[in-house]
Parts: C-alpha cells; structure tokens; sequence
C-alpha cells in the first residue's frame, strides 16, 4: 500500500509502496530467493528517494554514514549509470550504504537482491557481479564474527553465489567450509548437507543456472 515517508536524510516527503504481508510457498532457490507471492514482492523491499538518491530499506531511517555514502562518486555513478535495472541500481546502493555502515550481513542481501532484479530483467553479467559482492559480503560477516562460522546455510548460500557468478573454485571453497562445520555439529546427515552436497556437485559439473532445493532431494532419490 502507499504511505508518505519523509527522507531521514533530505527531509522530502515522497510516496512509497509498503508490503504489509505476502506468503511462501515451494522450495527457495539455492541463494534462498523464496517462491510463491513472496518472489515476486521484490520492488517492495527497497525504498529510495527521488530528491537526494538515499536507497534503503526504509529510507525515513537514517543509517550511520549514510550522507556521506550517498554523496559519493560511486553510489552517484552506481545510482545514476550503472547497466543494470533500476530496481537492481537501488538494492545496490541500499547494500554500499550498509557496508559504510558496517552492517555486512545486510549489504550482503542487498547486493543478493540486487542480483535477483538483475536475473528477472535478463542481465546476466550484473548479476554476476551481484553475487560475487554478495559473496565478499557474507564472506567478511563472517570473518568480522557477525554470523557464526559454524551457520552452514550462509556458508552454503557463499557457495552458490560464487558459483552462479561462475567462480568455481571459489564455490568449492565455501563447500568445504560448510561440510567442515557440519562435521563439527555432528549434523551431516541433516537436509543442510544434502542441499550442500548438491551444490557441490552443481560446482564441480561448472553449472552456473539457477536451481532450487527440491531438486537437491530428486537428485538423493
């Protein structure tokens, strides 16, 4: 529905479309873009204003940094040239705005957002480019200590990521990740693994197309 938001930045007032409930249903993509109604609520999950260019999840909120990261000469260029959709062009700015603010986990999903408007208008290579800042992304979360190093699932979303931007070994690399942290849970024969296992073998056939977690558990049948 449409609500007035006044920017937390530049104080504009603008009109913005806000999904108040949508539902799931169907087995999530491998990097968890979800099916049913949900798939398809992707524009209502950025927000930017018209006045100034601030991208976010709720742009009458203001994130650390945030002014300053809009002004600059790569959120303007990304915002204002960038060859990727529009809505892609958000998500990404949303995402540089979290990573100045030092919230990685969320830039991470942004840039992931971003790589799905990328995949619904066709535009492959920015797609790619989505995911692998996705990927640096979840990779640094990690690495900062913002997400256990033993969530399986990040490290299996890490996996292919990398591997729908056809970076193989890097894929190969996130895989080992996780079965090593399955192996410290005791947890190996979970449906985690089995999703994981199939994402290793997607990698290890160079598979970069988009595949969901039910065929995971046909391809165990």
């Amino acid at each position: 529905m449409p609500v007035r938001v006044r920017c937390a930045l530049c104080g504009t007032l603008s009109q913005q479309q806000i999904l108040s409930s949508t539902s799931y249903f169907g087995p999530p993509d491998l990097d968890l873009r979800p099916n049913g109604p949900a798939r398809w609520a992707l524009q209502f999950q950025v927000q930017h204003c018209l006045h100034c260019g601030y991208c976010a999840k709720r742009i009458g909120e203001r994130t650390p940094k945030a002014n300053r990261t809009v002004e600059s000469l790569i959120y303007r260029d990304v915002l204002e040239k960038a060859k990727m959709p529009a809505l892609a062009r958000h998500f990404f700015c949303a995402a540089l705005v979290a990573e100045a603010a030092e919230r990685r986990e969320a830039a991470a999903w942004h840039f992931v957002e971003a790589a799905w408007a990328c995949d619904d208008s066709g535009a492959t290579e920015q797609a790619r480019t989505c995911r692998d800042r996705a990927a640096e992304m979840l990779s640094s979360a990690l690495a900062w200590g913002d997400i256990a190093t033993e969530n399986v699932v990040v490290h299996g979303v890490i996996a292919d990521l990398r591997r729908r931007a056809g970076r193989y070994e890097e894929a190969l690399v996130a895989c080992a990740a996780g079965e090593v942290a399955l192996e410290t849970d005791d947890e190996a024969d979970t449906p985690v693994a089995t999703v994981l296992a199939f994402i290793r073998e997607l990698t290890e056939s160079q598979d970069d197309e988009v595949h969901n977690a039910a065929e995971a558990f046909a391809a165990e049948d």
